[in-house]
């Protein structure tokens, strides 16, 4: 393809169409406004993701990650390090862990903000619905329990767009610089609290697991991984649901079917929103040595992404890929990237978003596009379908 195409504004905008002409005609392709290689082809993304060895974890100072959570970090590390670090992430994060507790943290918070917007009969229902569900169930996981979802929201929302400052833009690093002095000074008091007196929190088991008894990480030790933890975590769930909703909205036959029963069917509904649209579209990495990939060499020490987005929707892959379609043969997807950096809230996601879809496709009678205005998506690092324009009879 023109290289004027693989631009970062393309990508932005609608990364589909590029990465449908990358796989075609360049699937390892060298992107300037990143400095990277990005793999695009499903069976090649899962070949370099399965092959730690050779591409490992990236800690370069000179990625935006580095910028935007620091070094070193959960995605950062290996070995040893990233296994003790891990445990601690993931303790309170297993199937059967969420399995008791994901109920109680979920369905209120779902239930208050539908008894809030049930009377207006049209909303916006990833600003108004998706996204607070999200920041305010992951954000009490993590112990976020007083900062204001408005704040947690702005939080993400700094973040992500310092990773997609591919222009550089200084008003961009301006908003993350003050994110980042707000984040680090709220989880500082976190840590403090739970330094004093250890609880179910994801920052205490963070500080804690993996370590002989009676020792904890410091802040600085942990504070990169928590960032991450916040940029992933209070984003992932709520676009993944606001996807999945859009999608079927889109697909008002698959819709009608989801609100004839909506247990039976909100689960797959998301998976199939995970597919469709990734809400975190590329993990990074770098090789250790020169290595070839679909015909390309990829010299060592190179930066490589692997575009989970672009493998979602390879025609190879998937029939149809570019369409949303719940009732599609069941095969596995990368969206919650590879071993042994497997995004560690999975089953997390999962269960809060089959319980948001359960929620609206209940209690919103018949739930339909608002026609009035045009549904948005945006981004390529992170994309998310930034308003569902949706009515209901209310």
């Amino acid at each position: 393809m023109s290289v004027s195409e693989l631009t970062d504004e393309n990508l932005y905008r609608d990364p589909y169409p590029v990465y449908a002409r990358l796989r075609e005609e360049s699937p390892v392709a060298f992107f300037e406004g990143t400095k990277e290689f990005l793999v695009t082809r499903f069976e090649d993304c899962r070949a370099v993701g399965s092959n730690d060895r050779v591409f490992g974890p990236s800690g370069s100072p000179d990625r935006p990650e580095a910028r935007v959570m620091g070094m070193p970090n959960v995605l950062s590390m290996s070995g040893e390090e990233h296994r003790l670090l891990r445990t601690g992430i993931d303790d309170n994060l297993t199937q059967a862990a969420v399995r008791g507790y994901v109920e109680m943290l979920t369905r209120p918070v779902v239930a208050d903000y539908l008894a809030r917007l049930k009377l207006r009969g049209t909303a916006n229902l990833t600003a108004d619905l998706f996204e607070p569900i999200s920041v305010r169930c992951v954000g009490n996981v993590i112990g976020l329990t007083d900062t204001a979802n408005e704040t947690l929201v702005e939080w993400f929302h700094a973040m992500a767009a310092g990773l997609q400052n591919v222009s550089n833009d200084q008003a961009v690093w301006d908003r993350l610089d003050r994110t980042l002095a707000e984040i680090e000074a709220q989880l500082g008091a976190l840590y403090e609290r739970a330094l004093a007196r250890p609880d179910h929190t994801l920052m205490s088991h963070v500080m804690r697991g993996g370590m002989p008894e009676g020792q904890v990480r410091s802040l600085d030790e942990i504070l990169p991984t928590m960032k991450v933890i916040i940029l992933g975590g209070l984003q992932e769930p709520g676009h993944a649901a606001a996807n999945a909703c859009a999608g079927l909205l889109l697909n008002p036959d698959q819709a009608k079917v989801v609100a004839a029963d909506p247990a039976e069917h909100a689960l797959r509904a998301f998976d199939e929103g995970l597919r469709w649209i990734a809400p975190i579209g590329v993990t990074p990495r770098v090789a250790a040595e020169d290595v070839v990939v679909a015909g390309t060499t990829i010299p060592a020490g190179a930066s490589v992404a692997i575009v989970m987005a672009s493998a979602n929707r390879d025609e190879n892959r998937f029939d149809n890929p570019d369409g949303f379609d719940m009732f599609r043969k069941k095969r596995p997807h990368l969206s919650f990237g590879f071993r042994p950096h497997f995004c560690s809230g999975h089953a997390l996601s999962r269960a809060m978003g089959q319980i948001a879809l359960d929620e609206v496709f209940r209690q919103l009678p018949n739930l339909r596009l608002d026609d009035s205005r045009q549904m948005q998506a945006k981004g390529w690092r992170f994309r998310g379908v930034t308003d569902v324009p949706a009515t209901w009879d209310a």
